[in-house]
């Protein structure tokens, strides 16, 4: 169900996955008066090799549970969109599969050999530091790394090589404080995204070739061919009762639709879910900090610092099937403030695609490229305190104020922009994006040989309490007419603005200690997580429902004269929980040393 929850075979994960690694790497170190250098270096060639049947033997997109939700409900059976995928080359015009399939068989060795592809690669670099302590008081680091990574000439462009910079200091005032300033910064690169590309090879990439125009692309042809189907509620359960029988909609018959099957009273065409871009860039990071350091009281340590990150060509993907924008609609956010929204309709009601258009030799459903075009940022003030255990007391503070904001820089269907041509829009605060975090910890432990009853306890805590995460607000079907819905938000709401709940936890663990003899001791633990049991909601449903806030708009699609919840959303279960996370647990263990 789009947007809310997904049942069967987990899509993420490859059917076989083997890698094959040559590697190599050395270093060294060079000490001369104040100086310490060190150099080296790694080299390594890796070859993946996996099988990844991604849409067998299909899936299904419902738009909502109920049909009193939405037309498109798993009670009704109608799907808003059927994948597959098709395996016998070079045609791939099997008109069924074996729904054996469904019985929990394994997959069968012809479909995961036919769904297999083979990617080589090799990455490594140099480096040079030096470590200087230049008095007493102030220490320097700073050195250059080199990298490199290359892959065959149809997958990505020539040696792709960075330079990272890297410089540090510690300066210690001293004082009976023990006062230390620290700083730094850099640049770390990492290496391309190798699960999403290993993926274009067996069944990801498409048959077709590039599309039309993108000469960026690669040439990577996948070893399978994948397929999408979406029609009105009343024909796509047709096509889904014909798929539970091991039917494709363009072999199932269907008399009264052209062509005389299925696929002929809808849209049908082929799937590419990632073709990379050849050019495509290996994400880095570029941090600087700067934290001071003291000792407050005796046997303790405060440590306070700021951090920035930020993460540059970071890779996804987007749709380069959606076509120019056929018209506009004046829609709302959640506040009623009005704005324009691009439609990509090709006539009232039918799904527009660019590929549909004259000239092109390929008609598809979805065609997503993936790039290296998506940022992000972070900015934390951090605050840690430790007092050593001391007089049978520990204790330790930890306290995180930050943001995070991005664009969406995850291959995930709900983060594939709305507007291919405008990146901006997607521009949000971060999933991830936790404002404030605090953690305490004590541990209290008792006598050895003081009285009988509290010798050898041992009591901890940790009390962990965090702000809410955001989450986006999505329509559940397709809104804007390009015929993927999964990504689609409500009127203009920007990602990440429904508030989610906070985290509360208290675990505790008590224990004791009793010799069992010279030479045996036995440790009786007892642990509970959650202890208060509180209710700590980690996902919610936030399909709306309407492709427009019907406070504002009640006339737009989705909206209902007589269901009204949350914020006006004609969908019950919008705002409730999806996800949980664990209630209280005890356990309890025996630990015996000898």
């Amino acid at each position: 169900m789009l947007n809310t929850s997904t049942a069967g075979v987990n899509r993420g994960n490859p059917d076989f996955y083997q890698e094959s690694r040559e590697e190599i790497s050395d270093n060294a170190a060079w000490e001369k008066g104040k100086h310490t250098i060190g150099f080296g270096g790694d080299f390594s060639h890796v070859n993946t090799l996996e099988s990844f049947p991604l849409f067998y033997p299909f899936e299904a997109d419902f738009g909502c549970l109920f049909t009193i939700q939405c037309p498109f409900s798993l009670q009704a059976g109608a799907p808003q969109v059927l994948f597959f995928e098709r395996f016998k080359a070079p045609t791939f015009t099997e008109p069924s599969f074996n729904t054996s399939v469904f019985s929990g068989q394994r997959i069968s060795s012809a479909v995961r050999n036919q769904a297999e592809g083979e990617t080589g690669h090799t990455y490594g670099g140099l480096y040079l530091q030096d470590h200087w302590r230049a008095s007493t008081s102030l220490s320097l680091n700073y050195g250059l790394r080199y990298q490199f990574e290359t892959f065959p000439s149809n997958v990505l462009n020539g040696q792709k090589a960075e330079f990272d910079p890297r410089a540090g200091f510690a300066y210690s005032f001293g004082t009976k404080y023990n006062i230390v300033l620290r700083g730094g910064g850099g640049i770390f690169h990492g290496i391309e995204p190798m699960p999403l590309l290993a993926c274009q090879a067996p069944s990801c990439g498409g048959t077709t070739g590039i599309f039309p125009g993108r000469t960026n692309e690669n040439a990577l042809n996948a070893t399978t061919r994948l397929f999408a189907f979406a029609s009105a509620p009343n024909i796509t359960s047709i096509a889904f009762a014909d798929m539970m029988k091991g039917q494709y909609p363009d072999a199932a018959p269907l008399g009264f639709c052209p062509g005389g099957t299925v696929s002929g009273c809808g849209f049908f065409g082929d799937s590419v879910i990632a073709r990379f871009d050849k050019n495509h860039q290996a994400p880095y990071g570029i941090q600087t900090s700067l934290g001071l350091e003291f000792q407050p009281v005796k046997d303790s340590a405060l440590d306070i610092s700021f951090l920035r990150t930020r993460g540059v060509h970071l890779g996804s993907f987007f749709n380069v099937n959606q076509p120019d924008p056929s018209g506009q609609v004046t829609v709302h956010n959640s506040n009623g403030t009005a704005g324009t929204k691009n439609t990509y309709f090709a006539a009232p009601g039918i799904p527009g695609a660019r590929s549909a258009e004259p000239g092109f030799p390929t008609l598809y459903a979805v065609y997503f490229e993936a790039a290296s075009r998506w940022n992000s940022s972070w900015n934390g003030l951090l605050v840690n305190f430790n007092k050593r255990l001391t007089h049978h007391f520990s204790a330790g503070v930890s306290y995180t104020w930050s943001k995070g904001i991005d664009d969406g820089p995850n291959p995930s269907f709900v983060l594939i922009p709305q507007d291919s041509q405008n990146f901006k829009a997607e521009r949000a605060v971060s999933s991830d994006s936790g404002g404030q975090r605090f953690v305490l910890n004590t541990t209290i432990e008792g006598p050895t040989k003081s009285n009988f009853l509290i010798n050898n306890f041992r009591l901890g805590a940790i009390v962990s309490l965090e702000s809410p995460n955001y989450f986006t607000k999505f329509a559940g079907f397709d809104a804007n007419g390009d015929i993927f819905g999964n990504n689609d938000r409500v009127g203009i709401e920007p990602r990440n603005t429904f508030k989610g709940d906070g985290y509360e936890s208290v675990d505790m663990r008590i224990s004791r200690t009793f010799k069992a003899g010279e030479r045996f001791n036995v440790e009786a633990i007892a642990e509970a997580f959650n202890l208060l049991n509180t209710v700590n909601v980690r996902f919610f449903n936030t399909v709306y429902g309407a492709a427009d806030f019907c406070p504002f708009n009640p006339t737009a699609q989705g909206c209902s004269a007589t269901q009204k919840f949350l914020e006006g959303s004609p969908n019950p279960n919008y705002g409730t929980p999806r996800a949980l996370y664990n209630p209280r647990q005890i356990q309890l263990a025996l630990r015996v040393s000898f």
